[in-house]
Parts: C-alpha cells; structure tokens; sequence
C-alpha cells in the first residue's frame, strides 16, 4: 500500500493545515543534552533534574514522562558519536511494549502505521554503512534491554525494525533559533506526507506551551500498489492502533510540528514535503533518497524533459580545452561526475581549512581563484590522450552557492580581525556584503522558476539584509562626505515603495501582511534592484569576479573577467574609492531594509508568526538601535 495524505478542501497560499502534532518519540543530539530538557525539548533550567550521567529534565513532569528510557539508557552500551537515534528507538519500543498485547514474532512491515523499510534498509550489499549502523545499534539496544528485563527476544528483529522506523521516519527538529536539536517520529498524520522536489508545503515545530489552535485538513488516502484502487480502511487500522497504545505518559511531550501551505492547494491534491535540500540538482536529489529511504523520486521536477530550467542551471558547466582557450570553443566530451567530485573537494577543503584552523585568508584566496580563473582538470579523451580542461560554474551552480556563502563569512570575518588597516578592514566588509547580497539574487533567480525554494530565498535575502546593515554600522567605511553625527537607523521609509512601511506596522511578530503575495514580491524585489544597481559597483570595487556581473540580478554567464597580479595589493588602495555621502548611506541602509523585510515576508508564508527568521530580524533592528 503507498500512503499520502490529501487536502479535504481548498487551501490557500500561507495557511496552517494540521494543528500541532505531538511526536510518538524524540531525541536530542548528544551536544544539547546538557542545555535542554530530554523530554519537551526546551532550555534547562538553572537546577535540572537528572536522571542519569546524560539526561535532563525541566520538571517532575518531564521527568516521569521518560523515566523508563532514562533507567535502561547505559552509556556503557551506547558507544556512538551520537545516540539521539537509539534514544528515539527507545522510547518508540517502550511505548509499543506498554501493551500487552504486542507481537513476539517477526515485526509487521508498518508499526504505528510507519513504514519500517526494514526488508531494504538490511540488505548488507546495498548500503554497508546504514546497514551496520542498524545492527550495531539494535544490538546495543536489546543488550541494555536485557540488563534490565528477563523476557527479551534475542534475535533483535523487533530492534532492527525499530531503528529502520526510526532512520526512515525521523525529521530534524529546529528550535525558536533554526538550530537543529535533536530529532522526531511523528504519527502518520505527519508522516504520510510524502516527498516532492517541487513541494507544495513545509513544516515547523512549537513547544508545548504555544497555544495554537489549527483543524486538521488533510486526510489519508491509501492506495493499493497492485490494482491502483484507493481505500481510507489502513488508516482507520491505524488510528485505532494508535489510540489503543498511546499512554496518558505519553501525551503531548516533546516537540510539536505543523504543516504549514507554500503553494495554492486543491481539495483532493495529495499534500506533499521535501525530504531533501532542494537546492541539489536531480542526480544528488535521487542520490540522497535512495540511500536513505530507498525510492526513486518521480515527481513532475523529476520528470521534467528536458530538465527544468533549474535543474539545468544548478549543474551547469562551461568546459573548454586550455590548448584553445583562445577561440573559447567549449566541449562536451569531458566527465562531468569526476569533474564535480574534484571540484567538490577543492572548495570543501578551502572551506574546511577555514573553519578547523582559522584561515579565511586561504580560504578567501583560494575560493576567488575558482570564480576568477576556473578549475584546471586534467581528464583522458577519446583518443586516450590527456586533455587539461578549464572548467567554469555557472552562476547559480549548486557548488558556487556555498562558495558564495564560504565568502561572505570568511570576508566578514578578516574585516573583524583587520581593526588596525582601515583600507583592508573596509574592503572586506564590502566584499563579504556583495558575496551575501550576490547569494540573495541568486536564490530568488531560482526561486522564481522553483517556488518550492522560498525557504532558501527567505533565508539568504534576511542574511543579505543583515550583511548590509553591518555595512552601515562600520563608520570607517564611510568617507569624508558623511557626517559623523548622522545616522540613517531612525525612521524605517521608502520613497518609492509602501511594502517597508506595511511590514514595520506589522512588527514582524504581530499579523501577517494582507498583501497580494506576486504583487508584493514584485514590487519590493523591483525597489531592491533599482538600489543594488546603484551601488553594486560600490560594493564590488575591489572583487574581480561580482565586478563582471551588472547587478546581483544579473545571471547570465559572466563577461571575460580579467584578473590582475598584484590582487592583494589593490586592496589597500583606498583612494580609488569613491567617498560617499549620507544620502549614499542611507540608500544602502534602505537596501538592506528591503532585503531583510523580503526575507521576513517570505518566511511568515512558511512558518506563519512568529519564526526563527521573524525573532532573528527582530534581533537585528534592536542592534541598529
């Protein structure tokens, strides 16, 4: 049987469509057991109450609620990096257990109405890694079971099923700040939802103490792979089997989710979610699914051919033989694969030495030469001869949206350790603002094709906004023209649009804005262009890659970018560039405005108010001040 779930009527655009649902299990990640509470998920208090080396709970309540998970869990079994997974299998079997009715043979394909995957998940040939995970953790499982229980089963079927539940069904949880925390099982009210790279909805999570109030409009929908016939009757099963083993200790503890509408839905159409980064290109995409939930995706995106515009630009590649770069003839027959994976290491190893030792100035280094001078592969060709290929991304290459993102960090970061070279100190904070704006255009350029991908344009355009704020705030950025005493930060208007005034009335935590959403994003996104022209050449003065582009709106392939040998010394020439004046200022400050009320509108119509993007934007306009 495949399961989904459909809309019982019309849903618009922005609108909750299951009320918050409590999970069947939950676990934080190792690295937050000391700072939440294992059972609800929210900050300890200062006096935690302990049930074990590892556990930690907020009050009595929480505590009870997971008292026999605490009394079995033994870190002398659980030598993991992390055992969220086999806390979660662990509560999920105590809840089964609890009934005495539960099975002593070998465990059904679906527990809970769950799809177990078991039968695929085990097979030691497919996925050796995922497959001694299971066996591995099930085993710890029964052997901390059996200290503390005679009548145990020793050939861990029911384990093994458990922990495949587990890994098939658990969804990341986020808190109020967007970190993840630990993980979820929710009932198949959640869990049915199926996976599509083209969704028509997202999800959120509450803690137990938001009062939310949302009916349920969705409903199941069965159907049986052989005949093709639809049926509601699995989903009655379930519903009894669930309110059968549910137990009052059980009721409404740990992380709460709600499925909230990104699209326009119609009564009947199956409501659907995304299970991966959407941001990948079809081949990672399909990857990605079948080795952890071992099905092709098949979904219109999918299936689209030729490949979507997309899915075509995310992969794009420039490929010309370096013997005759100077006719620029591109080439077809080079591996594509083999060129990713090379490049794909280049950059995670520029941005791992980053983050391990704290070099951003290698980092920036190397990351500017692959935008500026391409990738040199050397690769056989037909002839088994050896070409060297010179190898360029196109701009809203999956690879070079986390370059982007590298970027903007790392140049925010040497301006903070530069305090002594205004020159340099200024020059990064542009750079790293122009990377973060760059990121924005490039994630609404694919977001206006996708809409699938407005949580990714929600997220860069707060980020870009929040980068071009700082900017403001650096006053040795600015030149002889501005006045020390002026400051932009007052009153929050635009001249040429209302949609900055409407979303400051509505405080970014208060009402959602009762705008047309094509309307509203056209016109902001419009006021946000008219500016970064202006002033994208002010931002990019010192970047020879953003410098090729008209405007962070501008994605076609680049013109010819020519790079200069002595790069590090440009950077202190400060006197080219132009001194600005307070209207100039104000200007960017209005940018950046835009930029982060765009993001804040975009992220209300997935996480509706409040959200971890509204309280960040929040955070923001209270440091301007």
């Amino acid at each position: 049987m495949e399961m989904e779930l459909r809309a019982m009527e019309d849903i618009e655009m922005a609108e909750d469509i299951t009320p918050p649902l409590p999970p069947l299990t939950a676990a934080l990640h190792d690295s937050f057991l000391l700072t939440h509470c294992s059972s609800c998920f929210s900050p300890l208090p200062n006096s935690p109450i302990s049930h074990s080396n590892l556990l930690r709970y907020c009050s009595p309540i929480c505590s009870y609620s997971d008292s026999l998970t605490a009394a079995v869990f033994s870190t002398d079994h659980f030598l993991f990096s992390d055992t969220s997974d086999l806390r979660a299998s662990l509560r999920l079997l105590h809840l089964l257990l609890s009934d005495t009715s539960a099975w002593r043979s070998t465990p059904p394909e679906r527990i809970f109405g769950l799809l177990t995957n078991r039968e695929k998940l085990m097979l030691a040939d497919d996925d050796s890694e995922v497959f001694a995970k299971i066996r591995k953790g099930a085993d710890a499982i029964a052997t901390s079971r059996r200290t503390n229980s005679a009548d145990i089963r020793y050939d861990n079927a029911l384990e093994e099923a458990i922990m495949c539940l587990v890994l098939t069904n658990a969804v990341e949880v986020q808190d109020s700040v967007g970190q993840t925390i630990g993980i979820a099982v929710y009932h198949p009210t959640f869990c049915w939802i199926n996976h599509s790279c083209s969704p028509n909805a997202c999800y959120r999570f509450e803690t137990p103490s938001d009062s939310i109030k949302t009916r349920l409009r969705i409903s199941p929908f069965c159907t049986d792979i052989g005949t093709g016939e639809g049926s509601c009757s699995q989903m009655s099963t379930v519903r009894r089997n669930f309110s059968h083993f549910i137990t009052k200790d059980f009721q409404g503890y740990g992380p709460r989710v709600m499925v909230r509408s990104i699209k326009s839905i119609r009564k009947g159409e199956a409501v659907t979610i995304a299970y991966c980064d959407l941001l990948q290109p079809k081949a990672m995409r399909q990857s990605e699914l079948r080795s952890r939930y071992k099905f092709v995706c098949s979904c219109q995106r999918c299936s689209a051919k030729p490949p979507t515009y997309v899915d075509h630009a995310l992969q794009e590649i420039f490929a010309v033989n370096v013997e005759e770069l100077l006719d620029s003839t591109s080439i077809s027959n080079f591996d594509y694969d083999t060129a990713i994976t090379r490049i794909d290491d280049y950059v995670n190893n520029a941005i791992a030495e980053y983050l391990s030792i704290g070099s951003p100035e290698s980092c920036c280094e190397k990351l500017q030469n692959l935008l500026t001078l391409g990738f040199y592969d050397e690769q056989a060709d037909d002839g088994d001869g050896k070409q060297l290929l010179n190898l360029r991304l196109h701009p809203v290459h999956f690879l070079l949206l986390n370059v982007y993102t590298a970027l903007a960090s790392a140049y925010k970061v040497r301006s903070w350790n530069d305090n002594e070279n205004q020159c340099n100190t200024s020059t990064m904070s542009k750079t790293s603002a122009a990377y973060s704006l760059f990121l924005a255009g490039a994630t609404h350029h694919l977001f206006l094709n996708e809409p699938s991908l407005i949580a990714s344009a929600a997220n860069c355009w707060v980020v870009a906004g929040e980068s071009l704020l700082r900017l403001v705030r650096h006053s040795s950025l600015w030149g002889s023209n501005t006045s020390k005493s002026s400051s932009p930060m007052g009153e929050i208007t635009c001249l040429n649009c209302s949609w900055v005034d409407k979303f400051n009335t509505s405080r970014i935590h208060g009402r959602s804005i009762e705008v047309d959403f094509q309307e509203f994003s056209i016109g902001i996104s419009n006021c946000i262009a008219n500016i970064s022209h202006k002033y994208w050449s002010f931002l990019t003065h010192e970047c020879p890659y953003l410098k090729a582009f008209t405007d962070p709106f501008d994605f076609s392939w680049p013109k010819t970018i020519t790079t200069c040998s002595n790069y590090r010394d440009r950077l202190c020439d400060y006197s080219k560039i132009q001194d600005v004046s307070d209207q100039d200022r104000q200007s960017i400050f209005e940018l950046g405005i835009h930029c982060l009320f765009y993001g804040g509108y975009l992220a209300s119509i997935c996480y509706g108010h409040p959200s971890h993007l509204s309280s960040q934007i929040q955070c923001i306009l209270q440091d301007m001040n």
